[in-house]
C-alpha cells in the first residue's frame, strides 16, 4: 500500500483524524508522516509495558539477581529488552519470572494446545498423570484412605482406556 500523500513510498502508518464530525483515514510514509507531525518512534519496551500493567517485578526490586552464567544476562538487561538471553537464564532468574508468567498467562508453566480429536485421549492421559502423582502424595503424606480411593479412580480410568 503506498502513501496518500506521495504516493510513492509504501505506507508504514494508518492513521485516522476526525475533523467536525468526520473520519478521515490515511495511510502515510515515514516522512510524510513525521511532515504531518505523526511520529511513531517508540522509546518504550514490552518490558516497561508489561511492567506498568502488572507488579510482576517487585520480587526483584532492589535486590541483585546477579548475571545469568550461560551469556551475562542481567536482570535489569532483561527489564530493558524484554527478551532473555540463552535458555540458562530462565534458571537465573526464575524467582522473578514465575511472577511474570503468572500475570500474564495465568499460570506459571505451559500448557499447549491440543487437537480437537485428541482431547479426549489427552485429556485421559494427562487425568491419569496427576491421579498417579496425588497418589504418591497419599502415600508419601500416609493418607491411606485417599490412596486408596485414588488407586481405585486410576484402576476405572485405566479400565475404561481398553
Amino acid at each position: 500500500m503506498h502513501c496518500d500523500i506521495c504516493g510513492k513510498n509504501e505506507a508504514v502508518v494508518h492513521y485516522a483524524e476526525v475533523v467536525n464530525g468526520k473520519m478521515k483515514k490515511m495511510n502515510l510514509c515515514e516522512g510524510c508522516a513525521v511532515s504531518k507531525g505523526v511520529g511513531i518512534h517508540s522509546t518504550f519496551s514490552i518490558a516497561d509495558l508489561l511492567g506498568g500493567l502488572t507488579e510482576w517485578d517487585k520480587a526483584a526490586e532492589g535486590e541483585d539477581l546477579g548475571a545469568c552464567p550461560g551469556c551475562k544476562t542481567t536482570y535489569k538487561d532483561f527489564k530493558k529488552k524484554g527478551r532473555l538471553g540463552c535458555p540458562a537464564c530462565y534458571e537465573t532468574f526464575k524467582k522473578s519470572l514465575g511472577p511474570l508468567l503468572e500475570a500474564i498467562h495465568k499460570s506459571d508453566h505451559h500448557v499447549g494446545k491440543v487437537p480437537k480429536k485428541l482431547e479426549p485421549t489427552l485429556g485421559c492421559v494427562a487425568r491419569l498423570k496427576k491421579l498417579r502423582d496425588d497418589l504418591q502424595a497419599a502415600i508419601a503424606g500416609e493418607d491411606f484412605e485417599r490412596a486408596a480411593k485414588l488407586r481405585d479412580e486410576i484402576k476405572k480410568l485405566e479400565n475404561k482406556g481398553q
